[in-house]
This record gives structure tokens, C-alpha cells and sequence, in this order.
């Protein structure tokens, strides 16, 4: 309850700590580990049930969130972050499974846009009458806007001038490709799903928490890229990582 108690007062007061330049989010302690075994002067911070290392990575001031992989978790982490740390860019990375057929394992794919593909409905039908999901809908979120008003977003974009040192990234043998990352609390396998998903959402990839990442980025006016490896190890991204990180201004 004490720990719940700080994240309230945190948001509700402002109460922030020195500026990072960059938000650096991944799922687990595997994926971040590479980054923080190189964190200069690292520090932690416990917030509810979040923690966050703040340091310096290759001379640049980084906070580093584990988001747990969940859409939930992942947008309470990066809400906390964001009002606690100021960072002017959010960096989501690591694993993710490919919707793309012409992707292979190994391949690199920065979002050019994300998606979070969990919003659909479905057509009436009877007791008895079965269920035909791949004739579903998509349906957008809601995003909220000044005014009191909704913005319907089926896609978040990615920030452009880190697309740009982004499509720069070296990763031998993979390729580095710009796509739509996509995200849900799902893991599909089936190929005929994977194909509707492909085509109704463009989604390149997906993994667990990305677009949502990127949606509350946007929301609290953050800009966001991903950059994500197709059946990658948990610490493959983590050198793409370093050098985005390296290519921004």
C-alpha cells in the first residue's frame, strides 16, 4: 500500500526527478540487462511495483523501465517514467514474433508505425450460431484529446527523426526493414489468424507491448520508436539500442 500510495502522490503532484534524455523500455530483465551491465553511474528507484534504473549510457543520460510484457503493466511503467523522468524520446525494443511472411528470423524491424491490434468486434450471432473471428472488425481506440474530446487512432506513429537514425542500423545477417509493430496481450499461432492480422492491421510483427508503449507515449506528447528483432534472443536489441542511441541528435 506505501509503494502504491508514492506512484499516486507522484502523478497527482508532479514530483519529478532530473530530466533523462531518453526512455529506454523493454519487458524483462534479460532484454535490459546488456544496457545496464554498461550504465554509468546507475542509480534505482522503486515506484509501486515498477523499478527504474536512471544513469548514463555511452554519455547520454537514459532511465531504463522493465515493463513486464503486459499492455497493462507496460502503460502504468511507462506513465510513471514519463511523469517521473521527463524523457524527451521513448525507446521500445526487444523480441517479437514475425506477421510479415517475408520475414525471417533475425530480421530488424523499426516501427514506422505501431498498432495495437486488440480492438475488434464481432457481427451478431445466435446461441449455437459459432464464432467466425476472422470475419471481426477492427475497432479503434479512443484517444483522449484537449477539449474533452476523442481522437479514433487504429495506428500511433513513430517519431520521424528517429526513424531516420533508425534505418541506419546495422544487424548482420538480418536485414533492417521499417514496418508496423503490433501488440496485444495475445500470442497467436495460427497461420490463417497471423494472415488476417497481417492484412487487416498491417502488422509486420507482434509482441506484447509495443504499440501500447507507443500510445501512451503519444498521449502524454512523448515521441516513441521500436525497434524490435524477429525471434530474437532476449539481448539481441539491446545493441540496436545503443546504436539508435549513437545516431540521434
Amino acid at each position: 500500500m506505501k509503494r502504491l500510495g508514492l506512484a499516486f502522490l507522484l502523478l497527482a503532484s508532479g514530483l519529478r526527478a532530473a530530466p533523462a534524455a531518453v526512455l529506454l523500455a523493454a519487458a524483462t530483465a534479460a532484454e535490459m540487462q546488456p544496457l545496464l551491465d554498461r550504465l554509468a553511474g546507475p542509480k534505482t528507484e522503486q515506484i509501486a511495483a515498477w523499478q527504474f534504473w536512471t544513469g548514463t549510457l555511452d554519455g547520454r543520460p537514459v532511465v531504463l523501465a522493465r515493463t513486464e510484457g503486459d499492455p497493462l503493466n507496460a502503460v502504468a511503467a511507462t506513465t510513471l517514467a514519463i511523469r517521473r523522468y521527463q524523457p524527451r524520446l521513448v525507446v521500445t525494443f526487444g523480441p517479437a514474433r514475425a506477421h510479415d511472411p517475408a520475414l525471417r528470423a533475425g530480421d530488424v524491424v523499426v516501427s514506422g508505425k505501431f498498432a495495437a491490434f486488440d480492438g475488434l468486434f464481432s457481427h451478431p450471432a445466435p446461441v449455437g450460431g459459432g464464432s467466425a473471428p476472422l470475419t471481426w472488425e477492427r475497432l479503434p481506440h479512443q484517444l483522449s484529446a484537449p477539449g474533452e474530446k476523442e481522437i479514433a487512432a487504429f495506428t500511433f506513429p513513430a517519431d520521424a527523426a528517429a526513424l531516420q537514425g533508425a534505418k541506419n542500423l546495422t544487424h548482420p545477417p538480418g536485414r533492417v526493414v521499417v514496418g508496423v509493430l503490433g501488440s496485444a496481450n495475445q500470442v497467436n499461432r495460427e497461420a490463417d489468424r497471423i494472415a488476417w492480422l497481417h492484412r487487416e492491421w498491417g502488422t509486420s510483427c507482434e509482441d506484447g507491448e509495443s504499440a501500447h508503449i507507443a500510445g501512451c507515449a503519444q498521449l502524454l506528447g512523448v515521441p516513441v520508436i521500436g525497434v524490435r528483432v524477429i525471434d530474437g534472443a532476449p539481448g539481441d536489441a539491446a545493441g540496436l539500442v545503443r546504436q539508435l542511441l549513437e545516431a540521434l541528435p
